[in-house]
């Protein structure tokens, strides 16, 4: 993928997000690792995911410097170039202060299982103390998913679409698992959890939910 394609998929992921309900104040951030190199880009601070344009996006090196662009870039980015480091698979990174995915942090435990849609997390979710990369990786495994208490979730994809469809799919699992929580609802059961895992993977669900958060950026704009 070239630099001009990376920038492209990175704006429509910022809208994207924006157009599902996460983009609306400041703070969190996108990032796509460049194939081969040892930097990424990624979104300004100083902007909502909704309002992003071609001059708010940054390339960064695994050191956390910003070789491209003079904007402000967040300073809890370097969990980023860290996670790159760690899972050379992982080509997309997702976090936001979405509202039900920071509610549910201040749970302090990883999403319960309410629903079909919540067993993609089912066994994925580490828990971090907080968004450093030294408390991240050493619990960050085979992950899709990180969850900061009192902060909010990242999620991981092999592309950032999928980065992307998983954060809405988590913020729908953490609006029930908050709601829920004072109902002390069971959870679904582990093997039916298993089970209903493959079959979401099946039903290509994470591509035909990238597909509705961008048919929902277009009408937007």
């Amino acid at each position: 993928m070239d630099e001009k394609s990376i920038r492209a998929n990175l704006l429509e992921t910022c809208h994207a997000l924006g157009a599902s309900g996460l983009g609306g104040i400041i703070g969190g951030h996108v990032s796509i690792r460049v194939p081969g190199e040892p930097l990424y880009w990624t979104n300004v601070l100083d902007r909502a995911f909704e309002e992003m344009d071609e001059d708010d996006l940054l390339l960064v090196d695994f050191d956390g410097h910003v070789v491209q662009g003079n904007r402000p870039i967040s300073p809890g980015i370097d969990f980023h170039q860290g996670i790159y480091r760690l899972r050379p698979e992982i080509n997309g990174i997702v976090h936001t202060h979405g509202e039900w995915g920071t509610t549910q942090a201040a749970l302090c435990r990883p999403l319960r299982m309410h629903h079909n849609l919540s067993t993609y997390f089912y066994d994925k979710i580490a828990v971090s103390p907080d968004d450093t990369i030294e408390a991240i990786g050493p619990i960050l495994g085979q992950a899709i998913a990180v969850m900061m208490p009192w902060h909010g979730a990242i999620t991981l994809g092999r592309t950032v679409a999928e980065a992307a469809a998983l954060h809405v799919t988590y913020e729908y699992a953490a609006k029930l698992d908050v709601r829920l929580a004072a109902a002390d609802a069971p959870e679904i059961p582990e093997d039916a959890a298993q089970r209903l895992q493959v079959l979401l993977g099946k039903a290509n669900y994470l591509e035909l939910t990238w597909d509705l958060m961008r048919r929902r950026a277009k009408g937007r704009r």
